[in-house]
């Protein structure tokens, strides 16, 4: 196997990541497919088909000697793991060259599950319910490069690791949630020519599985309330509770609250959800999570978008993206002002996104040349 001038990525045998993390170096930064090459590690889990980019090579990590890695040009782990983090560990103790190669791209998951691990024990310790290996704690120590928005994660991984001499590649995400041919075609489809605030409003809450009492405190607000003829929620319920939700719309109902139109969402594939996401006017975002989608729906300029104050999802949409944000404290504070969209223009946050997304593809292409 001939790595020399190779940027090679390690993916889980899960991986969902890279596939359009990949596609976004290829399609927006001109990265030639076969510089890419692709090493699938096992992850201890049930392996899904995730799609492969052509003109890019694919490897199982047991097929490959560790020693013809050191003519690559970058090594790329997408995330840090119990998983991968041995893989790492082997490549630093094999020789010091790999060092100047190893590049971690992090996210928000690990670096919360660090935190709280080094909040409890005033250092990294082995956790493996928190994905915190032994292996993990030693990478940490001795990485030199992250890949993250520096703004917000610089800060936080100095203090987890207690070092000073880590380097940053400050990029944020330069993907959307399909490949970039497709999301541009859905866009076209979608928002050109979009006029925002005509009709009523399409209210997305939460990204992900959402809790059927955190629904009925939505529901209790009174701007809700006021404008429930004109509201349609989407969210994701556990079909088990959905009885729940529609006993309590019952009750509103015959005390003369208002009937709501709800929508219950199921897991989808990602044309499907961008294709909803795309209809929809506002989104109400949970503490922590959804940041991709959050970011898409803003670069799209497809409406407002709602956080809890000094959430994480809070400080972090608005350091590194700029989007305009709708911040509240309490679910029964939203008001009239987050629906009447008066000196709001979804226009200026989709500009900042997309200017963002510019400065990252300039950052990395620094490191994918």
């Amino acid at each position: 196997m001939d790595f020399e001038g190779k940027h090679v990525f390690f993916i889980g045998d899960r991986d969902r990541f890279f596939y359009l993390f990949g596609d976004a170096l290829i399609s927006k930064l001109g990265l030639p497919a076969e510089k890419v090459v692709s090493i699938v590690l096992k992850s201890g889990r049930q392996p899904v088909n995730s799609p492969r980019l052509t003109g890019v090579s694919y490897f199982n990590y047991a097929d490959v000697e560790i020693e013809s890695l050191s003519k690559a040009k970058s090594l790329t782990f997408m995330s840090l793991t119990k998983w991968n983090s041995p893989v790492v560990r082997r490549l630093i103790s094999a020789s010091d060259e790999f060092l100047e190669k190893i590049y971690i791209f992090i996210t928000d998951d690990e670096v919360d599950r660090w935190k709280k691990n080094h909040a409890v024990n005033g250092r990294l310790v082995e956790d493996l319910k928190l994905d915190i290996s032994g292996d993990c704690i030693s990478v940490i120590e001795q990485v030199k490069f992250f890949i993250a928005p520096k703004a917000y994660f610089h800060e936080k991984i100095r203090e987890i690791s207690d070092r000073n001499d880590i380097e940053f590649f400050d990029a944020s995400i330069i993907f959307d949630v399909l490949p970039h041919c497709y999301s541009e075609m859905m866009r076209r489809v979608f928002c050109e020519n979009l006029e925002y605030g005509a009709g009523g409003a399409r209210v997305l809450v939460e990204t992900k599985g959402f809790s059927w009492k955190k629904l009925f405190k939505f529901l209790k607000n009174p701007v809700f309330q006021q404008r429930s003829p004109d509201i349609q929620l989407f969210c994701f319920i556990n079909p088990r509770r959905r009885l729940l939700v529609e006993v309590f719309r019952a009750y509103q109902k015959v005390i003369g609250r208002g009937l709501f139109n709800i929508t219950y969402l199921a897991p989808m594939p990602p044309q499907m959800y961008n294709a909803m996401l795309a209809s929809c006017t506002h989104l109400i975002l949970q503490d922590r999570g959804g940041a991709s989608t959050a970011r898409l729906f803003a670069k799209w300029g497809r409406g407002r978008i709602a956080v809890r104050r000094n959430s994480p999802n809070h400080l972090f949409l608005e350091e590194c993206y700029g989007i305009n944000l709708y911040v509240y404290d309490r679910i029964k504070e939203i008001d009239e002002s987050f629906f009447d969209g008066v000196g709001f223009d979804p226009l200026d946050s989709a500009k900042n996104v997309c200017a963002e997304e510019d400065r990252s593809l300039s950052v990395l292409s620094s490191l994918y040349s």
